[in-house]
């Protein structure tokens, strides 16, 4: 059976699952990369060019770790999954950057302007589609679709997306929290849910007693009113959910909002400046950290333990 290797990072965690599905259903076999580790992002760090953000370096990292391992590797080509905004640039050149780092082995490039998991059968690889009838690659597509809608069921119910992944792919259902505290989590979803590059925020939060809320848990409908209050429509899409979603926390009355980022992220530059002027008119506490490579788990953590410090104050201020 033909192995074919999926990297755990950047856009996996929205279409992972659906991609493991639908090979799945091809009677090929789905070989996913185990978590972010220490050596993995290293590797990472060594193939990438200076410039890269480090979602591309860990990228990088698993797909130098499933090179030993598949026959042949799926990186996406992502320019736009929604009409008239795009995904960051970075995406557009990714089999390009993964050819420089594991040589000759063989890549299986999958291109699609609807989205990187549906779409018509011409969206699949050229290597696939010479294996398999239309009829075939229609019927996987159709319970990849399914998929889809399933997976982002589970998230919209408040299960993170590790978690619907779980469910989805036959696990038992979760419960979502039901802690009496929110908080508010935003950023790219390989900032927010690769725990090794973020040192597990989640975790740390829910140790504190938060309910995490994230941008998954809100359906693009939602956040395209949210967009309404710009004066110039956002060019990249994943800048619209971070906004958007910053403009739905409020309104669920978070007690505050930590936003994720990725240093050397050009889109970020200009998204975070809206979010910082956005949360000082709302007065929402906010705490912005960027990610990189040589990001320190002590002062990270106390940053954050800070934060939830000042929250409580800010609590118990309230029901004096």
């Amino acid at each position: 059976m033909i192995k074919i290797g999926i990297p755990r990072a950047l856009l996996y965690y929205w279409y992972g699952p659906i991609w493991q599905v639908f090979l799945t259903e091809l009677g090929l076999s789905p070989l996913v990369s185990a978590p972010t580790g220490k050596k993995l992002l290293n590797a990472g760090v060594k193939a990438a060019v200076d410039e890269a953000c480090l979602p591309v370096k860990v990228f990088l990292g698993h797909t130098l770790a499933l090179k030993s391992k598949c026959d042949v590797l799926l990186i996406p080509r992502l320019v736009s999954i929604n009409r008239k905004d795009y995904i960051c640039p970075k995406f557009m050149g990714l089999p390009e950057m993964t050819k420089q780092a594991v040589g000759d082995h063989p890549i299986m490039v999958w291109k699609s302007e609807k989205n990187c998991a549906l779409g018509s059968a011409k969206a699949l690889p050229e290597a696939l589609r010479q294996g398999f009838s239309y009829g075939q690659i229609r019927k996987g597509l159709r319970k990849a679709e399914q998929a889809f809608r399933a997976y982002y069921h589970l998230l919209q119910q408040g299960l993170l997306p590790v978690e619907a992944e779980k469910v989805l792919l036959g696990g038992a259902l979760l419960s979502p929290e039901k802690s009496q505290r929110a908080i508010g989590l935003i950023g790219h979803p390989y900032c927010l849910y690769d725990s090794f590059i973020n040192l597990d925020t989640i975790g740390l939060l829910r140790r504190y007693g938060f309910k995490v809320l994230a941008p998954e848990f809100f359906t693009p409908q939602q956040i395209e009113v949210e967009l309404g209050v710009l004066a110039k429509p956002l060019f990249w899409t994943l800048s619209q959910r971070i906004f958007g979603t910053f403009r739905l926390l409020c309104k669920q009355k978070v007690e505050g909002v930590i936003y994720l980022s990725a240093f050397a992220c050009g889109p970020e530059a200009l998204i975070g400046e809206l979010i910082k002027k956005e949360a000082k008119v709302l007065g929402l506490p906010l705490l912005q950290l960027d990610l990189d490579e040589h990001s320190g788990e002590a002062g990270f953590v106390t940053r954050i333990e800070a934060f939830i410090d000042l929250l409580n104050r800010k609590r118990r201020l309230s029901c004096v």
